[in-house]
């Protein structure tokens, strides 16, 4: 398949891209400059140029593509209503581009529209919060659900809190040793017990893939490989990392020192199971390494 990938130069969607060359697809990469698209060139990814802000120029190359995998989402969290508006509008685009054809769409949430979901550890029928300020990802999830009465094999990948891996991360762990070295302390929400999943971005990049080649149209799948990890857990491992200390502060501390959509990601419970995924598409998560010994093995730059 020809597949036409936003996000290809991210840390998730270049390792879906990797994922995608390896499966025998051709990829064309969205490039925002001359600069990201000869990165895609050295990788053997036909660059496509064009910007999340023009919702048309992405609907050609969706046009002139055999499926589209969206990762690419711009992560405002001083302005989350706008970034989720922003997106619905490139998904409204790709949906037009590809209504009739029965071609793949494949588009990226997160399991924070489920809100605080305590000690249970949700599948993909537990309700969105509505309400909650991070569910309002949930109207662009509509928006590609309701594709498939277009004749479009519209599906959403429900992606963790924490993804990791390849010495890296979606970026609340690097700015967290990144501060814990500049400042010396490692902080969490008191009282640190919030438990979250998490996922490598190996075995989520595969999901990805296996969600182009057969997910049926309309569903929906988490992709997380472990949970009953807390806030707590994952402050001491980058004060081990950096040989800082740990510290709790409340929350309204943490909207002062990372603002309210940061400080809402880190203050409540967020565990989802993946077995949907692994039921329906076979998927098998290959990680050896969890989120805590990652960290251990990573230094702040």
């Amino acid at each position: 398949m020809r597949v036409f990938l936003t996000g290809a130069t991210g840390y998730i969607g270049s390792v879906v891209a990797e994922k995608l060359q390896a499966a025998g697809h051709n990829v064309v990469g969205l490039a925002r400059s001359s600069t990201t698209a000869a990165q895609l060139e050295k990788r053997q990814i036909e660059p496509f140029l064009g910007d999340l802000q023009n919702p048309d120029g992405l609907a050609l190359a969706a046009e002139q593509s055999d499926g589209v995998i969206h990762t690419a989402f711009i992560h405002d969290f001083e302005d989350w209503a706008g970034a989720v508006q922003a997106d619905c509008r490139v998904i409204k685009g790709f949906v037009q581009a590809l209504a009739g054809s029965d071609k793949p769409l494949i588009a990226t949430s997160d399991t924070s529209v489920l809100g605080d979901t305590g000690s249970t550890i949700a599948d993909e029928s537990y309700p969105i919060a509505q309400g909650f300020l991070l569910a309002e990802r949930a109207k662009a999830e509509q928006v590609v659900l309701d594709a498939t009465r277009q004749n479009i094999r519209s599906v959403v990948l429900r992606l963790p809190l924490y993804i990791y891996g390849r010495g890296g991360g979606t970026s609340y762990v690097p700015m967290r040793l990144q501060e814990a070295k500049e400042k010396g302390v490692a902080y969490y929400i008191t009282p640190g017990e919030h438990q979250v999943s998490a996922v490598h971005v190996d075995d989520v990049a595969q999901l990805y893939i296996l969600a182009l080649e057969q997910a049926p149209a309309g569903s929906i799948f988490h992709a997380t490989t472990e949970s009953g990890i807390s806030e707590k857990a994952i402050a001491l491992a980058i004060s081990h990392t950096v040989g800082s200390k740990a510290k709790g502060i409340s929350f309204e501390a943490a909207i002062s020192k990372w603002g309210r959509g940061i400080a809402t990601f880190f203050s409540i419970n967020n565990q989802v199971s993946a077995n949907r995924a692994m039921q329906q598409l076979g998927w098998k998560p290959q990680a050896n390494l969890s989120l805590l010994d990652d960290i251990a093995q990573m230094t702040a730059s």
